[in-house]
């Protein structure tokens, strides 16, 4: 089992990393969103959406087989990570081949369909790299995949402001991707050398246990996906690309943040795994319920707090003509809820092998969802792709939890979760009662306050932060 200090070391190196990517990667938001324009910046956004749902096809849940097939005692890390990832690019090109032919025949524009076209070789790149992540996270070295993704993110935004600077629009932003997506997945491979001599195989056999193996992931991700992505096609759909390019920004930021969660969860599954498949129900259960008010303690004031600060946040990441996007934002903001319970169980349900069990709540949520956006996204256009937004990840999240509960009977205490409500909404109130000042230093003295009334409730313990969820034993 990976140690308590090991974990933590990883889980710092991840957090600098990923907050440096929230940054660059919110500094190409704002590049394009002044860039493009609402109506650009729709077109990108619903060609990038579209290529994500081909991306999750591409997937099949090898990322999380991979995970967890290395971190079985025993195993051919060698022949294990090459075949899958033989077995990604060789179905990728396949698929991705297929999406300019699959947009035809959407009434969108000429800018999204040649998006698409373009971007179909970036997000092949893309999906090659991220399987690897879990090399890095199996060998607890996972400053090597934040350096690839770091040197992927300044690529990119150097670039892409390139690209703004000679005005070339839509189709060449997306064509940015293919050059830095390239050098993502060539980097993580040469990164993974010390661990893991990758080269293309084709073993036949294991092909076929690892689809055996994935597709219960992959359906339950692709019903995922329908919801989660659903918004933003079917408001393309209904409404023009401007309200797309507002309600993209907003939701933008929900990428920025959902990358936390899956990060954390990436790290914390291997120990599940190891947990479980060893009967020790009591570090199960453990580790379970601190990363669950670990999440709590993220999740709550951010929702709180933007209820505060939306509009000025809106306006500093996306520019003065998505002044619309703050009003949208504060109530998508709440699906981060979900986003971080359902990422905690949906990943524990994987580490107790129950994804079979668990399609039909994906399917079912999936089915809600679609019929809420054909119904609320014409009537209400971004704001209803919010509401059922909410709701699906709010309903994951409590069938996902049903279900570890039903196997595990891990439960979770709500006396953290209170406490960081508490302190949330004190924190609300203090970033009301300031007089006008820059929205990051508001966002950094809501933060203080609320760090500070964590800790004097001891609702947050300053050894966690350096150990987070260390061994007591």
């Amino acid at each position: 089992m990976t140690s308590a200090a090991k974990f933590s070391q990883n889980m710092t190196i991840q957090i600098a990393g990923k907050i440096a990517a929230v940054f660059v990667g919110l500094g190409i938001m704002a590049i394009l969103t002044r860039s493009l324009g609402p109506e650009g910046f729709g077109e990108y956004t619903t060609a990038v959406t579209f290529l994500q749902l081909f991306g999750v096809i591409v997937d099949f849940g090898l990322t999380l087989t991979l995970l967890v097939m290395i971190s079985e005692v025993g195993a051919d890390q060698n022949k294990i990570t090459s075949n899958i990832l033989t077995l990604r690019l060789f179905s990728g090109l396949i698929l991705f081949a297929l999406a300019p032919l699959a947009v035809l025949p959407f009434a969108w524009s000429a800018n999204v369909k040649l998006g698409v076209a373009v971007g179909a070789a970036a997000f092949l790149f893309m999906s090659g790299a991220t399987m690897l992540v879990g090399v890095f996270q199996r060998h607890a070295c996972l400053w090597r995949s934040a350096l690839a993704e770091m040197l992927n993110r300044f690529i990119l935004i150097a670039l892409v402001a390139l690209l703004a600077y000679l005005n070339l629009g839509v189709v060449w932003m997306i064509g940015a991707m293919i050059v830095a997506n390239l050098a993502w997945l060539v980097s993580m491979i040469y990164f993974a050398r010390p661990f893991i001599a990758i080269r293309p195989r084709f073993d036949w056999p294991l092909w076929k246990k690892v689809i055996s193996r994935s597709w219960p992931i992959a359906v339950s991700i692709i019903f995922n996906l329908l919801y989660l992505k659903g918004d933003i096609l079917f408001l393309a759909y209904f409404r023009d690309a401007a309200e797309v390019g507002l309600y993209g920004a907003a939701y933008k930021i929900i990428d920025v943040l959902t990358a936390l969660p899956v990060m954390f969860m990436g790290l914390l599954l291997p120990i599940l795994v190891s947990s479980w498949s060893a009967n020790d129900r009591p570090e199960f259960k453990k580790r379970l319920a601190r990363t669950f008010d670990i999440f709590m303690i993220s999740a709550i004031p951010i929702v709180i707090g933007t209820q505060a600060v939306a509009e000025p946040l809106a306006l500093l990441f996306a520019g003065p003509g998505f002044a619309a996007t703050g009003s949208v934002l504060r109530w998508l903001i709440i699906s981060i809820i979900g986003v971080f319970l359902g990422a905690l169980y949906g990943h524990t349900v994987v580490a107790l092998n129950k994804q079979k069990q668990m399609i039909w709540g994906y399917v079912a949520v999936a089915v809600l969802s679609i019929i809420g956006y054909l119904w609320l996204i014409p009537l209400y256009g971004m704001y209803g792709a919010a509401y059922v937004t909410i709701f699906s990840e709010l309903l994951i999240a409590l069938i996902t939890f049903l279900m570890v509960w039903r196997v595990s009977q891990a439960l979770p205490s709500l006396l953290v979760t209170l406490k960081a409500l508490v302190s949330a909404a004190i924190m609300f109130g203090v970033i009301q009662s300031l007089p006008s000042l820059p929205v990051l230093l508001t966002v950094l003295i809501g933060a203080l306050v609320y760090l500070g009334l964590m800790i004097f409730l001891r609702g947050l313990n300053p050894k966690e932060l350096k150990l987070l969820i260390a061994d007591q034993s």
